[in-house]
């Protein structure tokens, strides 16, 4: 940690992952965006072995998030036609893209192995930003969260403009490498790149797991909670 003009920067990645300032976002980890037979699937957009590899890393780095105090936050989207804006609406007209992520369907439940465990709280968003017209920023403000390990789908989509928004509000990005997918390894590294130079750090999920493990915390980090 250093200081310029006044302020604490955190310069490390164990700073930045560190469970008393950060917290985990897991985005839209749901079926239509990661199963055979749901959305992408069906648009010939899912490489089911890769998206399940993402899954399964995905898994293991949430039991150690959670060893480690680490408060995880599940981002939800829900496209219903009520929140659909006219430009969405224009966008999927004009690639011929059918509905998706709608209420009441298969494709809106999380991905298997990764539903939010009953004090984990769930933010659901009706655009690719998971900041935009949310309870988010409150939501990690009021535990004090500095830091946000991204995580989930899409990686240039809603992971890449949530961890934009993210950075513009002052929060530490740290964008899990091998952790999001949804995109071609050609626009991955692209997006990696960006977020690199431009919005934040990328880190490989073994690498923020052994900076907790360097740093253990002795004390869990208080839960993360929504008003009902």
């Amino acid at each position: 940690m250093i200081e310029i003009d006044g302020q604490e920067i955190l310069t490390t990645l164990g700073e930045k992952v560190d469970p008393r300032r950060a917290a985990v976002l897991v985005i839209d980890m749901q079926k239509d965006f990661t199963t055979p037979g749901c959305f992408w699937d069906n648009l010939g957009q899912l490489d089911a072995d890769a998206m399940e590899d993402v899954a399964d890393r995905l898994r293991r780095f949430l039991v150690a998030a959670r060893a480690h105090g680490v408060p995880v936050v599940h981002v939800m989207a829900n496209y219903d036609p009520q929140y659909m804006s006219g430009p969405m609406h224009e966008r999927l007209h004009r690639h011929g893209i059918g509905r998706y992520c709608q209420s009441g369907t298969v494709g809106i439940e999380f991905h298997e192995g990764l539903e939010p465990l009953p004090d984990e709280p769930v933010v659901v968003k009706h655009r690719f930003d998971a900041f935009y017209d949310t309870e988010l920023d409150v939501l990690l403000q009021s535990r004090g969260v500095k830091s946000l390990i991204m995580t989930g789908v899409a990686t240039h989509g809603c992971v890449d403009s949530t961890s934009r928004h993210a950075y513009f509000k002052g929060y530490y990005v740290v964008f899990g490498a091998d952790l999001t997918g949804g995109a071609s390894p050609e626009v991955q590294q692209v997006t990696l790149d960006s977020i690199d130079l431009m919005f934040g750090v990328t880190a490989a999920a073994d690498e923020i797991v052994a900076a907790w493990e360097r740093n253990p915390v002795a004390t869990a980090a208080p839960a993360l909670t929504l008003e009902r």
